[in-house]
């Protein structure tokens, strides 16, 4: 039984030579379990990577896992029964439901707890507790050393009241994520799947206390754990002094798992180092091999090459002409240079000011892309259904909420039925749900008798369709229960599931493999929600303005991911989350200063100075802002010394709502490095340097004339 580092920077191959090992050890000892743990959005990569590397091309004995799906592989082995797991919604929801319990017995978050983003701060200070796990026990005793009279005294007692309640509603019913772990952690002495395995551990920056103490579980029945870790060769990993460096992260890491192992008597293989110079990856590229060693280093050195080939730094008006210069970029690599769309990427500072302006940019130009974020179901046009047709009831039937449900996409009328309801509406003002439910007489100049006719037949087919839903949300007394049962049979009624299965099979024939992905999910993704309102607030009082608002901070919540639904596609992504593997040429867009940083500043319930306080007691949180600007410098490195052959960085002079931008610090750190980088102005480009596809051509030309 023993732990392995395997040491490295960017770049050196650690990951190569982790599956090498697998994959040779796996051939000599056929009986045995390999597992793989890497994050949960890396999984189908690495499976890939694995079976590529396997001179059979298959892996029998090497078992790819992120945490959660080992402790689903260790449950269904071991046959322990567990709770079910509460997600971020149910969490909230809990909280809400407990929140009217101890409004009187709080101080600081009195009247706030009701209120959606408030609770949302609470869920997190509270998931962050069981996290790192932080007990009442120690929770109590670190209250002890303060100030009874200080802020945070108070703010500490109003969350460990609400922490309690939270606790004891779950109780035997129950398990958070969070949890999921400490459950496996006591499981893995059972399992026989893990009794003198072999675990290998790769794209982790980091782990938290609870991850910690699972692997030292793992350590005393496995017969060795792998890891690998980002760290310089000038650096020693075992020596960890403070949070702010480059590579912090990796230390930290590297000594807390050091101090498991000791604590659980297993003995530290001599850790492999792969640092060759210039990196495995770079090995070609002179330029990038410098940034690889000298960027966030502070060495003074700065690169001599006069041309530069492999660095490009431009700049561009707003956020959506950034976004055009790229979709331009990526068109000439894939025409002119050979390069496949796989072996592109595009990372984001912010994606959110991004997303939209990419996909658009990259529809015009027919490159093929895969979003990697979880996307808010927010802006579905079924979600938009179910929230149009409560907003309607809850609104009384204005003419904006009705014709906002018609034209919803879902309704049984035809185009030209719904044009010619809304002309008779606004020609009589009809608003109001009597209106609707009286016979229509008055004639318009559009609207003779017989068409009154006719549209009287639309208006009762509408009012009877409505009115099994107006009856239970008139009672004056109902509970979450009898609105959400009432929600579903109006939905099921309308055959829903089935014109759902139809838009995904559309999408699909069109090519639009993500949205076909998104409406498979979004049926089963709203039906859970409203499981998760019957159980956890069933028989909660409730007005409709409530239930609307409590439905959408669920629909704000819930998100739907999917994997890359083809191979050859452009990955766009976000500094953190993205994992890119093999690619020759990375654009990063959104290099300004309001992005990078960023908001670190934003400390959420707990201040910088209460997290200081923690500190000084060797309590570990989640990082500070201030950490939080050194762990952002550690993604930055990790994700520009990704391509081969192509690094281009851009920005904005003008934000979206039109305020002047600056770049970022970055841009001037890669300037100090690169004496010779210059910045390429994007609005002087000439139209024979452009790339100009047969719509943007027709555009072109529309303008020119």
């Amino acid at each position: 039984m023993s732990l392995q580092f395997i040491f490295g920077n960017s770049g050196s191959g650690k990951s190569h030579y982790l599956y090498q090992q697998i994959v040779e050890e796996s051939i000599r000892h056929p009986e045995k379990n390999y597992l793989v743990l890497v994050p949960e959005q890396f999984t189908m990569q690495t499976q890939k990577d694995l079976c590529m590397a396997h001179p059979r091309g298959g892996i029998m004995n090497i078992d790819v896992l992120s945490f959660g799906r080992l402790a689903h592989r260790v449950f269904e082995e071991t046959g322990k029964e567990r709770q079910p797991i509460l997600d971020d919604e149910g969490k909230n929801l809990v909280l809400r439901k407990i929140a009217g319990n101890y409004e009187d017995e709080l101080t600081v978050l009195k009247g706030n707890l009701k209120k959606q983003g408030y609770i949302s701060e609470v869920k997190s200070v509270i998931s962050e507790f069981t996290q790192y796990g932080i007990d009442f026990e120690q929770l109590d005793s670190f209250m002890e050393g303060l100030n009874s009279e200080s802020y945070l005294y108070y703010k500490l007692k109003d969350i460990r009241k609400v922490y309690e309640g939270f606790e004891d509603y779950l109780r035997d019913k129950y398990i958070t994520k969070e949890e999921l772990l400490d459950v496996l952690s006591q499981t893995v002495p059972e399992a026989k799947m893990l009794k003198d395995s072999v675990i290998a551990m790769d794209g982790f920056t980091g782990f938290t206390p609870v991850q910690n103490r699972l692997i030292g579980e793992l350590l005393k029945v496995c017969d060795k754990i792998m890891l690998t870790v980002e760290i310089d060769r000038r650096e020693d990993p075992f020596v960890y002094k403070h949070p702010y460096q480059l590579f912090a992260l990796s230390k930290q890491m590297v000594t807390s798992l050091t101090e498991v192992a000791q604590e659980v008597r297993v003995e530290i293989d001599e850790p492999v180092w792969l640092c060759k110079n210039p990196s495995y990856r770079f090995k070609e590229n002179p330029e990038m091999a410098f940034l690889e060693e000298e960027l966030f280093r502070y060495s003074r050195r700065k690169y001599s090459g006069e041309k530069m080939r492999s660095i490009s730094l431009h700049e561009v008006h707003t956020p959506q002409e950034e976004a055009q210069y790229v979709a331009e970029e990526i068109r000439r690599l894939v025409r002119e240079e050979g390069y496949r769309y796989r072996e592109i990427a595009v990372i984001a500072s912010d994606l959110s000011t991004y997303a939209d302006a990419l996909e658009k940019a990259c529809d015009r130009y027919e490159i093929p892309v895969f979003m990697d974020h979880k996307k808010s179901i927010l802006l579905n046009s079924f979600v938009e259904y179910v929230r149009s047709l409560l907003g309607m009831i809850q609104e009384n039937f204005t003419y904006e909420s009705v014709f906002r449900y018609l034209r919803s996409g879902y309704c049984e009328f035809t185009e030209d039925e719904i044009d010619r309801l809304e002309n008779y509406c606004l020609a009589l003002g009809i608003k109001g749900y009597k209106k609707w439910q009286q016979a229509w007489a008055r004639k318009t100049k559009e609207a003779d008798e017989e068409e009154v006719e006719k549209l009287n037949h639309l208006r009762v087919k509408f009012v009877e369709k409505i009115n099994p839903l107006m009856f239970v949300s008139r009672q004056k007394k109902k509970t979450v229960l009898d609105i959400t049962l009432a929600v579903y049979e109006f939905i099921a009624g309308e055959h829903l599931q089935e014109k759902l299965e139809q838009q995904q099979k559309f999408f699909a024939e069109q090519g639009e493999l993500t949205l076909a992905k998104e409406y498979e999910q979004i049926y089963r993704i709203v039906m859970e929600l409203f499981d998760k309102f019957s159980e956890l607030l069933g028989d909660e009082p409730i007005t409709l303005k409530e239930y609307c608002e409590l439905l959408d901070a669920g629909f704000e919540e819930a998100k739907v991911g999917v994997i890359p639904p083809s191979i050859d596609q452009v990955v766009i992504g976000d500094v953190e989350r993205t994992r890119m593997k093999d690619i020759r040429a990375l654009f990063f867009v959104g290099a300004n200063d309001v992005l990078l940083p960023g908001n670190a500043g934003t400390g959420g319930i707990l201040s910088e100075r209460d997290r200081e306080k923690f500190k000084e007691k060797d309590i570990s949180l989640s990082p500070g802002p201030k950490e939080k600007i050194y762990i952002q410098k550690f993604y930055l490195y990790t994700a520009l010394t990704k391509p081969t052959e192509l690094l281009s960085l851009s920005w904005s002079k003008v934000s979206g709502e039109g305020k002047s931008l600056r770049p970022a610090y970055l841009i001037q750190e890669l300037r100090r490095l690169f004496p010779n980088l210059s910045v390429v102005d994007e609005e002087n480009r000439k139209l024979s340097d452009r790339e100009i596809t047969r719509r943007g051509g027709i555009e072109k030309v529309a303008k020119g004339i």
